[in-house]
């Protein structure tokens, strides 16, 4: 209908009422425009918020992983020294530990020997979100500071594998067996390389733990009911594992 108003204009040589028509058609073309960049922004905005509640949960996670590794760091160190004395001793029978033996995690059989913990580190999200766009719209420094955080939990992650499969390889040290000179040497070298490797997790685990506690963290329902009950027993439990080596730590709104 306009665009056939415009014609007869044209056709009459009634500029000004092609002007006014055109200036019409501009601006509802403009109109349309803005509404439709307002619904966009107005979803990403949405988009964002369900994303922050999902990278808070994973910086949670992070901050328990990362304040475990340092309450326990003292007993890894202290069993560490003590495994490296024995070994360093003569006798064709290995005792096993001299401290009680609890199972380890995942329900393994064979009881717990080093105290480095396989735990989740929440990064997932984030690299998720990285080709969506939806990160484009939080505050750029606060993108920066968060993309530091996930990028050093990636290598975490990482380090943390190697770390494990290094203190699974002495788990048979936790059971009487015999054992020769040669076998003490090749346990020994073991035992070094996971101190090694456990070291430097546990360096960057402090790092990100500095970084995370200068976040302000929400307070999340799905984080509280995941680690408020756990929380309750959890020093008991390790206390009563690993002895005064470890320090009882407290989480966020727990």
């Amino acid at each position: 209908m306009l665009f056939r108003r415009i014609s007869d204009h044209v056709r009459a040589q009634n500029w000004t009422a092609v002007g006014i028509d055109f200036v019409i058609v501009v601006l509802g073309v403009l109109f349309a425009l803005t509404a439709e960049q307002w619904l966009r922004d107005r979803e990403q905005h949405a988009d964002l918020q369900q994303v922050e509640v999902a990278l808070n949960r994973d910086l949670l996670r992070n901050l328990f992983a990362a304040r475990e590794l340092k309450a326990l760091a003292p007993c890894r160190k202290e069993r560490v020294a003590l495994l490296s004395e024995l070994l360093e001793q003569d006798g064709k029978t290995w005792q096993g530990v001299p401290w009680t033996p609890h199972r380890g995690g995942f329900d393994t059989l064979l009881p717990e020997l080093l105290p480095t913990p396989y735990r989740y580190w929440g990064s997932r999200t984030w690299a998720a979100e990285q080709q969506t766009g939806t990160l484009s719209k939080m505050d750029l420094a606060l993108r920066r500071r968060l993309e530091g955080i996930f990028n050093a939990t990636t290598s975490i992650l990482v380090k943390q594998d190697q770390v494990f499969a290094a203190q699974s390889q002495l788990r048979t040290l936790a059971m009487q067996r015999p054992i020769n000179t040669s076998d003490r040497t090749r346990y020994l070298d073991a035992l070094h390389y996971y101190d090694q490797q456990a070291a430097i997790l546990e360096l960057m685990a402090a790092g990100t733990l500095r970084d995370l506690e200068e976040l302000t963290l929400t307070r999340d329902e799905f984080y509280v009911e995941e680690f408020g009950a756990y929380l309750k027993t959890y020093s008991e439990e390790r206390i009563d594992r690993y002895g005064d080596c470890f320090t009882p730590f407290e989480m966020p709104f727990l």
